[in-house]
């Protein structure tokens, strides 16, 4: 999600490809010029809201009250912090939560989870952030050590040499397996529903159960095989189920705060997990993947070759004629498109760029319902067209569909943070529980009492039944209501006669988990299986059968002590303590780290140079818990053997976003290179960067950077630069699908003026593999200069201090070199082979490889002197999984350039980056 590790309600994981590093990044909590917010103190918890979510959080505070004496009890400690709790403004329209503990102990919850109330089998999307999130904020914040707690008193959640050993957060190398499970176990015992009651993922345990994927190099990493991240929350939560019904829910959770312990090895799993419940990791999950090998085997599943397959599922739609929806084979290329002619059966697909989500058609138009930045500033769910630009009347509504008439039938996002508001036109309807399905001028709904289920027509009640899932599937041309809902081993399709209340069960297989009808009598049907969703045809058998209660360990009598259901009384806030980012700042971390460097001998003078040299870098950073400020303090000594120190500050607060660094130098050692009087003691690097558009797949922003650059007393670079892109990424795509960037530029340097651009293409092809240009032009007006650095900059790489955006990189390029003018050129091809490697014992994995081959042409004007090399890359890159959930991509390239005046003719080149 971000460079920092942090868990949400669905997940989420990034990999970035290196860049350079800019002073001031796009705040990823909050969008900028948010709604004002306000805080209030409950207990050891700090809310932060707006006034228009002041119900919310007083209902938030309520549960707070109980909620943390329980986790306490449970998990067997008391956090060591505040926790900082948003409950994030309408403005951030997404459906999905966080758990961090950095900068500080915090969980952020947004408005949007509407969209998905018939995935989360809850009543309430504001419980279930706070239960979910806030079990993360206990499992991770633990620290039973004395080395952590600590180190965590003096470098707050920092690093003292690296990031893992001695572990100061050690609970944030856990595998995803662990914590997502476990989150989802405890979001599921406090009388608000949960995931573990949800058919549809006991059918999905089943599926990989009966496929034998149910292997611990499987799911306790973060694969690239079906269901991706996903994977941790279902299966997780089944076996940590299967722990807390064989060992006791406190012993389970308990678990976390054992392996705390661990700050010299925080990535082991058997030993804590035998401390905390009497067994090991090994034996409890060859236990546990044995008696669901064994229930899977009764599970009736559907057989037969698929219609077509999907790795990822979206609700179906239908009109008079056509069945539509998304599908996506290959989680790598676009989504196809599929409409089923309801006559005939007729399947017809065609590559689309719709963003995920059920389609809509309505006035001749498909849309697909969404969340989205429509601007730069702004995220909004509604209906998005296959360009993904958001259809205006639309904003803040998740549409369920049109009347008869041509009204809209909706969830207000707003209004609907603690369960679905829905309205018809403007007028509010009813307080419902999962989604609608319009038919003319009818609404079929579920509304949710406890743990009763009740399928309504508009206002009449139709049918109840006991349990927390439910989805209407359809409705046919007798008014018969199907709906998906749990089986004895899954889930599977039902039916509801029109009046009276009589209920069958219309399809034998246990893996169903939606349908939408061609006819009274046949359904296109969508299975849960073991890689992939597949679409099957399939004739209604209707046989007498009712929806099964899940009974989970809690419901009983002899479990009652582990359920948490408490009917909490809102406490009354009041707005008087507004919050201010700035003031909000409390010390986050510190960063400690040294190396040594190794100068070596010149071999041009008689002298014996060789020396060892250490370096080292502090970082303190301090910010506010919506990270719109960050303020830090700075010392490192570089290659040069220069110490620096300094201070930096960055806002990303507003829609102008800027950041700045002011530095002393305390011992240049230039004098090494360059006359000492010609270096400064002091200076400043500023930015300021402007987003313009985001809206469908574009964006653009302007941006400027100032440097004064202490090698050099008079260079102070001025840079303006203006970017625009296009690009389109669909699943777990290696590269970007399509992309097309252009980028203009223009630095001002002593009266020098240099001013250039640059263009990249990017498109994939079926097997993985992408083709992909680029180019950039730069030239100066400077009278060339190589000792007083004047001209257009060359260098083996980039700057990370002074990012200069005229500087053209030369891989295998000795030494830096300005020259007049530089025109680059590229074009690549790349081939993914996936060849993974996944391991449970080894806290590394591989997931993924590609092969890249490039050539380079260079035309460079030095004045008097032209020179023209050409490059030929051939790459071997390879994306790592680290900790078991945290990929890291790094690239190997040898290049040959066929003339090596500045250049070597033959270099080897190794690229990183880290995401989480």
């Amino acid at each position: 999600m971000r460079g920092s590790f942090s868990l949400g309600l669905l997940g989420a994981m990034a990999v970035s490809l290196v860049q350079a590093e800019t002073l001031v990044q796009r705040n990823q909590t909050v969008v900028p010029h948010d709604d004002a917010y306000y805080k209030a103190s409950v207990r050891n918890t700090e809310l932060i809201f707006t006034e228009k979510n002041k119900g919310f959080a007083e209902h938030a505070a309520g549960a707070q009250q109980h909620l943390q004496p329980d986790y306490e009890a449970t998990f067997g400690y008391q956090m060591d912090s505040p926790l900082y709790v948003g409950l994030i403004s309408d403005n951030n329209q997404i459906a999905n939560g966080f758990s961090t503990q950095f900068p500080h102990n915090r969980q952020i919850n947004y408005v949007g989870g509407a969209a998905a109330v018939d995935y989360f089998s809850t009543t309430s999307w504001l419980d279930v952030l706070l239960f979910h999130e806030t079990a993360h904020n206990y499992q991770i914040n633990a620290k039973d050590n004395k080395v952590s707690s600590a180190l965590h008193k003096l470098l707050g959640n920092g690093s003292l040499m690296t990031p893992f050993i001695p572990a100061i957060v050690p609970n944030a190398f856990e595998s995803s397996f662990m914590l997502e499970g476990n989150a989802v176990l405890n979001e599921s015992r406090h009388g608000n529903g949960g995931r573990l009651y949800s058919g549809r993922f006991d059918a999905l345990v089943n599926a990989q159960a009966r496929a034998g994927y149910l292997e611990p190099e499987r799911v306790y990493n973060q694969t690239l095989y079906f269901p991706y991240g996903e994977a941790s929350y279902v299966v997780g939560s089944h076996y940590q189920y299967y722990l807390a019904d064989n060992y006791g829910l406190d012993a389970t959770n308990s678990y976390f705060k054992v392996r705390s312990r661990y700050w010299y090895l925080p990535f082991v799993t058997n030993a804590p997990l035998r401390t905390a419940i009497g067994n090991n990791f090994d034996n409890t999950f060859a236990d546990w993947a044995n008696q669901q090998k064994q229930q899977a085997q009764l599970a009736v599943v559907s057989e037969g070759e698929p219609l077509l397959t999907s790795k990822h599922f979206t609700a179906l739609n239908s009109d008079d004629q056509e069945i539509f929806f998304l599908a996506s084979p290959e989680d790598v290329r676009a989504p196809f498109h599929v409409v089923l002619n309801r006559q005939n059966g007729e399947v017809q697909k065609q590559r689309s760029t719709y963003r995920a989500g059920e389609l809509i058609r309505h006035d001749g138009e498909t849309w697909s319902v969404a969340s989205a930045y429509s601007t730069p500033w702004r995220i909004y769910q509604g209906l998005y067209s296959e360009s993904a630009y958001l259809n205006d009347e639309t904003r803040g509504r998740i549409m369920q569909g049109y009347t008869a008439a041509g009204e809209p039938v909706y969830f207000d996002v707003a209004s609907s943070y603690d369960q679905p508001q829905l309205y018809v036109g403007d007028r509010f309807y009813a307080q419902v529980n999962s989604g609608v399905e319009v038919k003319g001028d009818d609404l079929y709904y579920f509304v949710q009492d406890g743990s009763t289920r009740t399928l309504f027509r508009n206002r009449t009640a139709l049918y109840q039944y006991q349990g927390y899932y439910g989805v209407i599937a359809d409705v046919d041309s007798q008014g018969r209501v199907l709906f998906v809902a749990n089986s004895e081993l899954g889930s599977t399709l039902y039916r509801v006669a029109a009046e009276g209340g009589a209920v069958s069960r219309v399809l034998a297989e246990d893996d169903i988990v939606g349908a939408r009808l061609l006819d009274d009598d046949q359904v296109l049907a969508v299975a849960i299986q073991a890689d992939h969703y597949g679409y099957y045809l399939k004739p209604l058998q209707p046989q007498v059968a009712a929806p099964v209660e899940r009974t989970l360990l809690w419901d009983t009598a002899e479990g009652a002590a582990d359920n948490l259901t408490v009917q909490s009384e809102p406490q009354a806030l009041s707005l008087d303590r507004r919050y201010h980012s700035w003031t909000a700042m409390r010390y986050s971390a510190t960063d400690l780290s040294a190396s040594l460097y190794v100068e070596d001998d010149d071999e041009s003078t008689p002298q014996d140079e060789t020396d060892t040299h250490t370096l080292y870098n502090v970082n303190v950073r301090f910010a506010d818990p919506l990270e719109q400020n960050e303020f830090s303090l700075f010392a490192y000594r570089d290659e040069d053997l220069t110490k620096l120190a300094g201070v930096g500050y960055n806002n990303s607060q507003f829609f102008l976003i800027g950041g700045v660094k002011q530095y002393w130098v305390q011992d240049d050692q230039l004098d090494r290179e360059a006359l000492p009087e010609e270096a400064r003691d002091h200076g400043l690097s500023a930015e300021l960067r402007l987003p313009m558009l985001q809206s469908g797949y574009w964006y653009s922003e302007l941006a400027g950077t100032w440097y004064q650059d202490y090698h050099l007393d008079e260079r102070e670079p001025l840079a303006g630069t203006w970017r625009l892109n296009r690009t389109t990424r669909f699943g777990n795509s290696f590269l970007p699908n399509k992309h097309f960037g252009i980028t203009g530029y223009g630095v001002d340097d002593r009266d020098d003026a240099t001013y250039g651009g640059t263009l990249s293409l990017m498109t994939d092809l079926p097997a993985e593999f992408y083709l992909g240009a680029r180019g950039q032009l730069s030239r100066s007006d400077a009278a060339i200069n190589q000792f007083e650095r004047r001209g257009v900059e060359l260098d083996e790489q980039q700057d990370f201090i002074a990012n200069d955006p005229s500087r053209v990189v030369i891989p295998a390029l000795e030494g830096t070199y300005y020259a007049e003018q530089v025109a680059f050129g590229e074009a690549s091809v790349s081939k993914v082979i996936n060849l993974p490697w996944y391991s449970f014992k080894f806290p590394v994995s591989l997931r993924r490889e590609a092969l890249h081959l490039r050539y380079r042409h260079y035309d460079l004007d030095f004045g008097p002197v032209e020179l023209e090399l050409n490059q030929a890359i051939v790459g071997l890159d390879a994306e790592l999984l680290l900790f078991h959930r945290a990929p890291l991509r790094f690239a190997f390239e040898y290049a040959y350039t066929d003339d090596d005046t500045i250049t070597s003719e033959s270099s080897f080149q190794l690229v990183t980056s880290v995401g989480f």
